[in-house]
């Protein structure tokens, strides 16, 4: 009940918002219909913007239906990001011994391999890396958790080795491959496969019954696998993304048992059943032109280096905006030109640029006043319109129905926050206090970008007005 009142009440407040933008776009006119500035009649100003750079305090937790980041990524410009995963693999069904009639039948294990379905990748395609897997510390305290990990958790205590492949060419996981399951050959892409070890199969095909009855009696006794790079790998340069729901992720027994008194071979598949899993990323700035912008980011800043989640944002201030007077405001865009910075070709821009408003009195987030329209249906906005995507080497966003509520009904000029988050949930402005949870940019840890600040000597970060007085 308390669920179903609150989305009734987010649906509300959702069509109160639409309305209220709706009475004051009056002012809004398309861009082939804006006057011409002849400073007779039409006048347009550009306003100062102060920029400060900040890491990102990151709260983003990864669900089990998320694409999980796997790497080690050396940017010139931004330092090293690693991102290691923790997964669950359980039977496809839970409660009775999955390998035949009991352990007794079990002849002997041929191979146990681990199947990670390979989505995508950022950064160099000629990366090459290593993958380690090891088995979870039964003391870690890794378990099945419904709103997912935190990024920034701490690693999971693990221990034994118990499976490798070593020196992966990133630009190869998407090839096709083909193996044999039992009798058959099966063609697939798109798939790492790594060999575990028969000591770790025989060890999980030895459980009894009792253990594969349910899955947090499995869990007591096998909490799952880490999946990392190798330090040593030869050329860390780009993160990996897998998809555990995928049925492409699975780990194989092929074996052999007793069946009706013969010697028989066999498959069996563990898979991820939206069991325990977490992605930990880290992000490692030193050294890099990035942390030194991060260390000096308290100053009106030249340049501003925004990286996605987990990542950095910039704080915005208009100090002149508070005090216009009274204009019809025809159009504002608060702007920013792109910067080029060390290999912007293998390490590209986010796909959206995200800008939201500082409630301090609050403490909280909350859309742009007036401008910023949710798509409550995909839970998403329209950034054609919105803005926030890279044009022509530069960042627009609109602010005319802001400015005209701030000159005209006095309403409060906010600091803002300019940032490329993976997700983000600010509170929706002209509200009663409706969080929206969006995602920005997809997946976790991919894009980087340097833009002008409001210090750069030649490209300004800046708010541009067209006007008429009135």
């Amino acid at each position: 009940m308390k669920k179903l009142l609150y989305s009734l009440s987010f649906i509300l407040a959702i069509v109160l918002y639409s309305v209220s933008c709706t009475k004051i776009r009056t002012t809004t006119l398309g861009g082939d219909l804006i006057p011409t500035v002849d400073n007779v009649t039409v006048f347009d100003t550009t306003l100062e913007v102060i920029t400060e750079l900040y890491p990102l305090p990151d709260s983003t937790r990864i669900s089990y239906r998320t694409d999980h980041a796997i790497g080690m990524m050396e940017d010139p410009s931004f330092g090293k990001t690693t991102g290691e995963a923790y997964v669950q693999m359980l039977p496809a069904t839970i409660g009775k011994y999955p390998f035949g009639s009991s352990p007794d039948s079990i002849i002997g294990l041929d191979s146990l391999v681990m199947s990670l379905k390979f989505i995508s990748f950022y950064g160099d395609s000629n990366s090459i890396q290593s993958f380690k897997v090891h088995e979870i510390s039964p003391e870690s305290g890794f378990r099945d958790s419904s709103i997912g990990y935190l990024i920034s958790h701490p690693s999971f205590d693990v221990t034994d080795l118990v499976g490798e492949k070593n020196n992966v060419l990133f630009k190869t996981l998407k090839d096709s491959i083909q193996y044999l399951k039992v009798k058959d050959t099966i063609r697939t892409v798109n798939e790492l496969r790594i060999n575990l070890s028969n000591s770790l199969g025989m060890k999980l095909m030895s459980f009894d019954s009792t253990i594969y009855k349910t899955d947090s009696a499995f869990n007591e006794n096998f909490k799952g696998f880490a999946i990392k790079i190798d330090e040593g790998s030869a050329v860390k340069r780009a993160m990996a993304f897998f998809n555990l729901l995928n049925a492409g992720t699975h780990l194989t027994f092929h074996y052999r048992r007793i069946k009706n008194g013969v010697a028989d071979t066999a498959t069996t598949d563990f898979i991820f059943r939206t069991s325990a899993n977490a992605n930990i990323i880290r992000r490692d700035p030193a050294g890099s032109p990035y942390a030194t912008k991060i260390q000096n980011g308290t100053g009106n800043q030249e340049e501003l280096y925004l990286q996605s989640s987990p990542g950095s944002y910039a704080l915005l201030k208009i100090p002149a905006l508070a005090t216009l007077n009274n204009r019809l405001i025809y159009r504002a865009v608060l702007t920013t030109d792109r910067i080029p910075g060390l290999e912007d070709g293998i390490f590209p821009e986010p796909g959206r640029l995200f800008l939201d408003a500082v409630d301090s009195a609050n403490n909280r987030f909350i859309t742009i006043p007036n401008e910023f329209i949710p798509d409550l249906v995909n839970g998403s906005y329209d950034a054609s319109v919105f803005g926030g995507i890279l044009k022509n080497n530069r960042y627009e966003f609109s602010m005319a129905n802001y400015v005209q509520g701030i000159v005209t009904r006095k309403e409060k000029s906010y600091a803002l926050r300019l940032y490329a988050p993976y997700r983000t949930s600010p509170f929706i402005s002209n509200s009663n206090g409706v969080p929206f949870p969006i995602t920005v940019n997809s997946p976790i840890t991919a894009g980087r970008v340097i833009v002008a600040g409001g210090a750069n000597p030649g490209k300004k970060l800046r708010l541009y007005i067209i006007y008429s007085k009135i």
